[in-house]
């Protein structure tokens, strides 16, 4: 149970908010003079994955408060994109400076290799140095292992799903990770590949089913770049977003083609088409920011030069952390 003046900062791309306790309050002595405590907010609050860690920063401000201390009693989870729950993976009590009204709490926890790995925080800080309270109070959860979308603030999560085009990011060392940036990423990338239509050789899953299928999170962000082996009649946006929210992705980011040909500029009117129709739908022009790039193999779209896998690894990292702005700001 959370004691008595302290604070459970609950923030990030999934909210999980346990019912607060009542606290049972004697009435003040008559005559003597009641201090409304002071209301701290959360100015800042990230989860980041940095070389196999998670590095957590928060910034609490608490207006009209002056210097104390805070002590916070920290809780990280962590675990695979493909697990179903995540473990926790350290745990602490940390006592953080208050200087001016202002608190900066920093942890970075081992979370292992790759920038598939999934994780988050969960802190409970007591202001009562400083007479602070927040509006609302809540528990970390309980347990070892909980389900990702328990933990308040969480590593921001996306998968990428790309025919033969995407697929040049594998082609030069770090593609993939220069696009995954500080997020969990996963990257789900194969040549022929359609959006919904059968496939052409050597027949990989369509986006639709292999959003269907895939093992564990999807993540908070999809990112679609598949369309060159499509045309526009059975090129499906609908079914794809309705499957896509099943999975609880809460923002897609769709990439636009390249327009070597005519077809890709009718796929790209349906790319913008959807967008007016579903606020959650983020257009990402590459057709417009790789003009001028060099680096693409003579039909003018697959990356075949470090300049163009470097381009497209940024833009995809851009975008993404685009969506991740407007998510945390909802």
């Amino acid at each position: 149970m959370t004691r008595p003046g302290a604070l459970a900062v609950a923030l990030g791309l999934a909210l999980a908010t346990a019912p607060s306790a009542v606290a049972q309050v004697m009435p003040p002595a008559p005559g003597s003079l009641v201090v409304a405590p002071l209301t701290a907010r959360v100015d800042s609050s990230t989860v980041r994955l940095v070389s196999g860690r998670m590095v957590r920063d928060l910034h609490v401000v608490i207006p009209g408060g002056g210097d104390g201390v805070a002590t916070i009693n920290w809780q990280a989870y962590g675990g695979s994109r493909s697990s179903t729950r995540l473990a926790r993976i350290a745990h602490g009590r940390a006592v953080v400076p208050i200087r001016g009204g202002e608190l900066h709490f920093r942890r970075r926890v081992k979370v292992g290799g790759g920038f598939d790995r999934s994780g988050g925080f969960c802190e409970v800080i007591d202001l009562t140095s400083v007479g602070a309270v927040m509006p609302t109070a809540a528990a970390c959860p309980d347990g070892d292992g909980i389900a990702r979308d328990q933990i308040p603030a969480r590593v921001p999560e996306f998968t990428m799903y790309g025919d033969s085009v995407g697929a040049g990011l594998q082609e030069v060392a770090g593609g993939t990770a220069r696009a995954a940036g500080d997020a969990s990423a996963v990257f789900d990338l194969k040549v022929c590949r359609r959006l919904t239509y059968l496939p052409c050789p050597p027949n990989p899953p369509s986006v639709l089913t292999s959003v269907r299928s895939q093992a564990g999170s999807v993540g908070d962000i999809a990112v679609i770049d598949v369309g060159y082996n499509d045309w526009a009649q059975v090129y499906g946006i609908e079914p794809t977003i309705t499957a896509l929210r099943a999975r609880g992705v809460k923002r897609i980011v769709w990439v636009t083609l390249r327009e070597s040909e005519p077809g890709m500029g009718s796929i790209n009117a349906m790319i913008r088409a959807a967008a007016r129709r579903h606020p959650f739908v983020q257009v990402a022009d590459w057709n417009a920011a790789s003009a001028g790039i060099s680096g693409f193999a003579a039909d003018g779209v697959h990356l075949s030069g470090g300049s163009a896998v470097n381009a497209l690894a940024d833009f995809v990292r851009r975008e993404v952390q685009k969506a991740v702005a407007v998510l945390q700001g909802s």
